[in-house]
């Protein structure tokens, strides 16, 4: 069996996964999520330019320092290879590239952010489940969880699993059926 193509992101209650500014001080910090073993249910993280710069602002907490460079892909028509050694850059083909990994045995491929990305994998018939970190809180405008831009049909959510953490997060999961209703 093939890996799965997760795409799991903090999103605010009224579905954005960051506000117009692209901060993060609105994400509740929840002591009692494993993140070491998240991050360890995975052999790819693949996101947009916009999480990457994220990532890099965490300096020595970004928890992909030390991955090897090809497990960290960056999907940018802007960024060259040569200033980012670290990751692996690809400015085409990543729905090819995304397909590829999930034919291969293996840890799972982590969407990780960018509703752009996610759409589009999700159009492409290649994301197999949603996990969301729903937060208490209401951002009102930004990004949207899952991007309007590739104009897609509707797709049906199967509820995987759902628990509510002390600190009011809502960790929900879904698996994505893709039989259009």
């Amino acid at each position: 069996m093939g890996r799965l193509v997760r795409y799991n992101v903090a999103m605010s209650l009224d579905g954005f996964i960051a506000p117009p500014d692209e901060s993060t001080g609105w994400i509740v910090e929840d002591s009692s999520i494993d993140f070491a073993g998240l991050y360890d249910e995975f052999d790819f993280f693949i996101m947009g330019r916009k999480t990457y710069d994220v990532m890099r602002g965490m300096g020595p907490q970004n928890p992909l320092i030390g991955r090897s460079k090809d497990s960290v892909i960056v999907i940018s028509r802007t960024l060259q290879p040569g200033d980012h050694p670290d990751v692996t850059i690809i400015s085409d083909g990543f729905i090819e590239r995304i397909a590829s990994l999930k034919g291969q045995d293996g840890r799972d491929v982590w969407i990780m952010g960018g509703g752009w990305l996610a759409a589009a994998c999700l159009d492409a018939g290649l994301l197999d489940v949603m996990e969301m970190a729903i937060m208490p809180v209401l951002l009102r405008d930004g990004f949207k969880l899952m991007s309007a831009e590739t104009g897609g049909a509707p797709f049906r959510l199967v509820a995987k699993s759902a628990q509510r953490l002390q600190t009011g997060i809502l960790m929900t999961a879904y698996n994505v059926e893709y039989t259009r209703k």
